[in-house]
């Protein structure tokens, strides 16, 4: 009815927001927010109770200002309303999926390059570079002293998000699979700073 897509269009980076999905998508982050809160005070009290070292004490008194500055910037967080059309990026095809009143589509122009933001030395967007893996663009822009490269993810440029964090984890500690991965143009990577600082060592003695 639009007319279809230009020559320079980006299908795979299509942006399809929903308002009922927005409310729900809001009630979720909301409740999620309420269960950090009550997890990080819960942990706080038990933790308090069997630290005496000092030097431990105040490690422990900063990972818990650490962990309630994330609540508070989640709390400043909006949704969005996007719906992930989780579509190939080398062929994209829209879904079979009923449009509701208020729906909006935007379609973006193609982009020539891949974000890199979080616990990294330099924010900013690289040249895209056909299958270049994510850990191309993480040393181009150099990981900080405290990032968390196991807990990577890619923002893609079709809403969806890939992570491996909750996968194969162990005491020891593990790369990242996520950073191996290929980045499609407008993808994002996205690299979390450590909150807890000890060693997978330490934390297991």
């Amino acid at each position: 009815r639009a007319g279809g897509l230009t020559t320079d269009a980006y299908a795979y980076g299509t942006v399809l927001t929903r308002e009922a999905t927005r409310r729900q998508q809001q009630v979720n982050l909301d409740q999620a927010i309420r269960r950090m809160e009550a997890d990080i005070a819960g942990q706080t009290a038990a933790q308090q109770q069997n630290v005496t070292d000092p030097e431990r004490a105040a490690a422990l008194q900063t990972d818990v200002q650490n962990q309630r500055a994330l609540a508070a910037r989640l709390k400043s967080l909006k949704a969005s309303g996007r719906i992930a059309l989780e579509m190939t990026p080398d062929n994209p095809v829209f879904p079979s999926l009923k449009l509701e009143d208020g729906d909006t589509i935007v379609i973006p122009n193609s982009p020539d390059f891949i974000g890199v933001v979080g616990a990294v030395l330099a924010e900013t967007s690289f040249i895209y570079r056909p299958k270049a893996a994510a850990s191309h663009y993480l040393d181009r822009a150099g990981p900080t002293r405290d990032a968390e490269e196991e807990s990577a993810m890619i923002l893609r440029a079709d809403g969806s998000v890939e992570s491996d964090y909750s996968a194969n984890r162990s005491w020891f500690g593990r790369g990242s699979t996520v950073l191996s991965r290929p980045m499609y143009p407008g993808d994002t990577l996205f690299v979390p700073e450590k909150v807890d600082h000890r060693t997978g060592y330490t934390k297991f003695i």
